[in-house]
């Protein structure tokens, strides 16, 4: 796979600080091959679920799913926003950064996933989870079902893997806002 010379900004289309480090290193992976292995390991694809990669980047998490798959790559002219199919299961590192983009990006993933979606993001991101938002994703039966941690030692902090599903487990309530 060629490596990614451009990462594009949805909101304004221009190419973000990010992609002048990539241009400059070409060793820059967003989610390292390794961490996108062990984490497919740990969740529960079921045999013949077609499972889509959003943001396919360099196929960290692309090139290690079973078949049948399917991905989009904004880089590469297939941009997930667009996408207007339906899969069984999402996975992906998608953008955090805009907040509104990836809440962009998971109100795609809860049109288009009849099953189960996984995103693997910064911890600190873990507060796009707002009362609103946990809300509006109960409302159309999307659920947070689990939370799987991890560390890549190249980047500030920690990152979890959210589950999301059909089913409520009660992993996560919420109250009023004060």
């Amino acid at each position: 796979m060629s490596p990614v010379t451009k990462v594009w900004d949805y909101k304004s289309g221009k190419v973000d600080k990010l992609a002048g480090q990539v241009q400059k290193d070409k060793n820059i992976v967003m989610t390292k091959p390794s961490m996108a292995k062990y984490l497919i390991g740990h969740i529960g694809l079921l045999p013949g679920e077609t499972v889509m990669e959003p943001c396919r980047g360099d196929g960290a998490f692309y090139d290690n799913l079973p078949e049948p798959k399917v991905w989009c790559e904004i880089n590469e002219g297939v941009d997930y926003l667009a996408f207007d199919g339906m899969v069984d299961c999402t996975i992906s590192n998608p953008p955090f950064v805009p907040r509104s983009l990836f809440m962009d990006f998971h109100r795609k993933a809860m049109e288009t996933t009849r099953r189960k979606i996984y995103w693997l993001i910064n911890i600190v991101s873990m507060n796009v989870f707002t009362p609103k938002r946990l809300k509006e994703m109960n409302e159309k039966k999307w659920f947070i079902q689990s939370f799987h941690v991890v560390q890549d030692n190249r980047w500030f902090g920690r990152y979890v893997l959210i589950e999301l599903g059909k089913e409520d487990r009660g992993v996560f309530t919420c109250g009023q806002s004060f």
